[in-house]
């Protein structure tokens, strides 16, 4: 092997080695691999270029292949390079079988000086063709290396030879420095040193614009794509940076020291200062076209290119399942223009609130900060705008955990020719004035409105309905009618030219028209869903929700666009019943009102009054609400509630949650919530006769799910009820450090002046004394938070007389009550009595001031006379160890009855079965005595034939012997027979 395939072997080897930093796992042989060259000249081929493959394309190209592709052409010309096919074995990025290296900043085709000094652009492989290629000299050279195992199809492309002369043009300092001067050229193009062909790595190209004094540059981008990682969120590998007003800002001096490969920045210290130049920094991809304006008549743009980075795996995933194209390093083509007629920003206001957007031809924003109105104003005002001007104007009210405030225009002058542009409101509704009766049934000719939809999020503002559309467009010379209100705090109004999206089309000096507004920031309270809002001030939070309007709904305090309530809120929700025979239920979905001390809640908090038919004065329920998912019970109005209002309210300092989400439901006696198993808030009162009826039970039957059950006791005047709850057993909790609050269910109960609520698992008994001869139980259970096996509740009332005077040791009508006396350790200041008809009945009636009912000692003084066959009134399920203890006197009574009734059929029983045999006994002596009878006149009969055959034998005797001696004979003989 000669001296010079030695150097041509380590010269590849050196080119893989330097390029790539890895030891490629080709195997190569001196003795077997060939190093082939192909030439493309123009010379030969002419500027329209001609093809280029592979070896053996469209079949597999061979293996152990080197083989370099020389593009050559005049220094007034550059090669460009479209790849059509490519499949080569391997996978990028890091290609180890074969591939193409690419390289578009060729000097000269030395190999040597190939690879010690020039930048491979990139090595491609798999399916992964390379982008189209723009030489930045007169050279190009592909690089193909295949090793010795299987193969692919390769590759196939067209190459052409373009004019070099674009790129020379402005250019003022090898390799990219440009200068745009107004006094040689008003307008031109620009872009990147190898467009359309991807730009090289490790690029600072600067674009210098110097206008007339008076002329503004405006820059519009046709074609801008500059890689960027997918999810990054600034551009932290290329990019372009625009700045306004100057062609060397500190800024840039700053950002570009940072690079090693600069050397021809100073890398001094840069103090740092504030950047009032910097316009913006553009990587990706935008939709085009993309203007950019200066406010002077001087412009930089800095284009920065650094390493040839890839996307990671993920975002190429990513990018595949999107369907969009790689983001190939096209660069950017642009169009420039030195113009004195570009709008004037006199029309910007210049105070703190009006500030124009940099880089914008017009654009300003217009801030609240708490002002509240002022003027909105066309560009160039009072002269009219030029057409093709598209200015926006951004009006941003307050948004924040404070205040929350929304924008409000309308139109005093208008005239826009349809012909030419077109205004465009975004993200506002249109209505009408409130004061008018009616909307009109007329639309302004003028008008041009998309499709209309309704909006029930603003029903209610001004009272009035809303049309929101997804933008507004108008034109014409009659002005807009109504008002437009903003979704939130920000509102978009464009001056849009009917041709300002053709790229060819830059700005006009033809004469348009003008328009004139006037703006105001008002609080967005009206965001809250409501029926009507307050009709003096609409801007307050006073919401009130009707049963004629809606059965059901949503309620929820203002927030910010944090989501978190505003300090210094005082909202009131006014819910308006239709009659004595509705019902209002509240309940929340979600509950944070931010209080330390959740059991005062002196800070934020929520709370609750209710007035009554009968009476105009307001009621206060007795809890106030704040604290984490310390959620309210839910709260089902009682009779003849004629409204019932919640208040919000929250302080001024910073510490704010995110509110509440509360629901309400109108509800009437045909709604699935009343359940037969109980009694329904619809049901009549139960009237209690204290002698027939001093103690009963309630249940829950259960735990059952949307159940709504309500039970009022009433009894005469002077008496009152003592409630035990003796079994409570329910989700929530109230005395948890923090509670929990009672979500889903709650026991109430309800007396004149006492209210109590109740939720959770107690171990002990719950006493309640009403302070009336009434009280009301309402249990609501609603969706369950959890499957935990509970029981529900189970409550022992009782008729008491409370004692009126502390020292008084008696009851009244002592010979039918019974008093309980307190034990020592009671905490219970109220004694009462019970009816002795309760003493030793199996229940402890006198608790929690002692068990002096159940003592042995008092039994002997219950009243014995007392009917107790009249059944108290009882839930759908009550205890039957209860049904014991209250009526054990009357079961013991149905059982000595019993007793007594059965002894009573024994007895008959054994008297009938006596009274069978004695007759049977009668029926046989008399048979008997018959048979005797019958037997004694046989004999008798028998006795009287033989006396006369005697008679008749002695007869014969006589009269043949002695005749008289006879006769006394048989008269004797008679005689004897006689006696016998």
């Amino acid at each position: 092997m000669d001296s010079s395939s030695i150097v041509i072997f380590i010269c590849l080897m050196l080119l893989k080695w330097q390029v790539r930093g890895q030891e490629d796992s080709l195997v190569m042989s001196s003795a077997t691999i060939e190093t082939q060259y192909l030439t493309f000249d123009m010379a030969q081929y002419g500027p329209n270029g001609s093809v280029f493959s592979s070896p053996n394309f469209p079949n597999y190209y061979p293996q152990d292949t080197i083989l370099f592709y020389q593009f050559i052409t005049s220094s007034d010309y550059r090669v460009q390079i479209d790849v059509d096919f490519f499949q080569i074995r391997g996978v990028p990025p890091q290609c180890t079988h074969d591939y193409l290296d690419v390289f578009i900043n060729v000097t000269n085709f030395d190999v040597i000086q190939n690879v010690l000094n020039d930048q491979l652009l990139h090595r491609y492989c798999g399916r992964n063709k390379p982008p189209r290629l723009v030489s930045s000299t007169n050279l190009l050279l592909l690089g193909f290396f295949t090793e010795d195992t299987q193969t692919e199809r390769g590759f196939n492309g067209t190459f052409r030879f373009i004019s070099a002369q674009p790129y020379r043009k402005n250019l003022i300092r090898e390799p990219c420095d440009y200068i745009f001067n107004s006094s040689i050229a008003k307008s031109g193009e620009l872009f990147t040193s190898t467009y359309p062909g991807t730009y090289l790595p490790w690029q600072f190209c600067n674009y210098s614009f110097i206008g007339l004094p008076g002329e503004r540059i405006h820059i519009r981008f046709l074609n801008l794509m500059i890689f960027k990682n997918l999810n990054a969120q600034h551009c932290a590998i290329d990019l372009i940076k625009v700045y306004d007003n100057t062609l060397n800002p500190p800024e840039l001096r700053r950002f570009l020291s940072s690079f090693r490969q600069t050397n021809n920045f100073d890398n001094q210290f840069l103090p740092e200062e504030t950047d009032q130049y910097h316009i913006t920094d553009l990587c990706g991809t935008y939709a085009l076209p993309l203007d950019v304006y200066s406010t002077s008549n001087h412009l930089l743009l800095y284009f920065i290119a650094t390493h040839y980075a890839e996307l990671t795996v993920e975002e190429q995933k990513q990018l595949n399942d999107t369907g969009q194209p790689l983001l190939w390093r096209f660069g950017f083509l642009a169009k420039y223009e030195f113009l004195s007629s570009i709008t004037k920003l006199d029309f910007v206001s210049k105070n703190k609130s009006n500030q124009y957007l940099s880089g914008t031809e017009c654009d300003q924003t217009i801030k609240s900060f708490g002002q509240g109105y002022g003027k909105l104003l066309s560009p160039n005002w009072p002269h009219p705008y030029k057409p093709q001007t598209s200015c926006t104007t951004y009006l941003l009210g307050l948004d924040d955990r404070y205040t929350l405030e929304n924008v409000e225009i309308e139109f005093d002058q208008f005239d826009v020719d349809c012909q030419l542009a077109t205004l465009v409101i975004y993200n506002a509704s249109r209505i009408y004035d409130y004061r008018l009766r009616s909307r009109p049934s007329t639309v302004s000719s003028s008008s041009m409105s998309m499709m209309t939809k309704k909006s029930s999020l603003y029903s209610n503002y001004y009272r009035q309905d809303l049309d929101f559309k997804a933008n507004l467009t108008f034109c014409g010379h009659f002005k807009p009618e109504g008002r437009f209100v903003s979704k939130n705090a920000l509102l978009k109004l464009s001056l849009i030219p009917n041709d300002r999206l053709s790229v060819d089309v830059l700005p006009s000096l033809i004469t348009g028209g003008k328009f004139q507004a006037k703006y105001k920031f008002v609080k967005s309270y009206h965001q809250v869903p409501a029926d009507e809002y307050d009709p003096v001030n609409p801007t307050i939070c006073n919401l009130s929700y009707y049963q004629t309007r809606e059965l059901l709904g949503k309620f929820e305090p203002p927030r910010s666009s944090e989501n978190d309530y505003f300090s210094n809120s005082n909202c009131t929700f006014n819910f308006n019943l239709l009659d004595e025979d509705s019902r209002l239920l509240v309940w929340y979905d979600y509950f944070n009102v931010v209080d330390d001390n959740y059991t005062d809640c002196p800070s934020d908090n929520l709370t609750y009054t209710y007035s009554l038919n009968s009476s105009s004065k307001y009621y206060l329920h007795p809890f106030i609400y704040c604290g984490y998912r310390n959620f309210p019970a839910p709260y089902l109005t009682f009779r003849s509630t004629q409204q019932f209002h919640i208040h919000f309210r929250s302080n001024d300092d910073s510490e704010a949650g995110l509110g509440f989400d509360g629901r309400y439901q109108f509800l009437n006696q045909s709604n699935n919530l009343f359940s037969s198993f109980c009694r329904s808030p619809f049901d009549s009162l139960i009237y209690i006769n204290e002698t027939i009826e001093p103690s009963g039970n309630i249940s829950s039957n259960g735990y059952p799910e949307n159940i709504i059950c309500e039970w009022t006791y009433v009894t005469r005047h002077g008496l009152q009820f003592n409630l035990e709850i003796n079994m409570l057993e329910m989700e929530g909790s109230k005395t948890k450090d923090p509670p929990q609050g009672c979500q889903s269910s709650v026991l109430r109960i309800h007396s004149e002046q006492r209210t109590d609520d109740l939720c959770g698992q107690q171990e002990k008994s719950y006493y309640f004394l009403t302070d009336s001869h009434w009280f009301t139980i309402q249990f609501i259970s609603l969706n369950r938070q959890t499957k935990e096996p509970l029981r529900g509740f189970q409550l022992l009332w009782t008729v008491v007389q409370v004692k009126s005077n502390e020292t008084d040791n008696d009851c009244l009508l002592s010979n039918e009550y019974f008093d309980c006396k307190k034990t020592s350790d009671s905490t219970i200041t109220n004694s009462f009595c019970i009816h002795r008809s309760l003493l030793c009945d199996g229940q402890t009636h006198c608790q929690p001031l002692s068990n002096d009912d159940e003592l042995s000692s008092n039994c002997f003084l219950m009243i014995p006379t007392r009917s107790r066959f009249s059944l108290p009134i009882l839930s759908s399920s009550s205890s039957p160890l209860s049904f014991l203890h209250q009526n054990l006197i009357i079961i013991i009574l149905i059982f000595v009855l019993c007793i007594i009734m059965l002894s009573v059929a024994i007895v008959l029983i054994v008297l009938l079965i006596k009274a069978k045999r004695r007759e049977q006994e009668i029926e046989l002596s008399k048979e008997i005595t018959v048979e005797q009878e019958r037997h004694e006149r046989i004999r008798q009969q028998r006795q009287q034939d033989s006396l006369s055959l005697r008679k008749m034998s002695i007869q014969t005797y006589l009269d043949d012997d002695e005749n008289n001696h006879g006769l006394i004979g048989i008269n004797m003989m008679e005689q004897a027979v006689t006696t016998v």
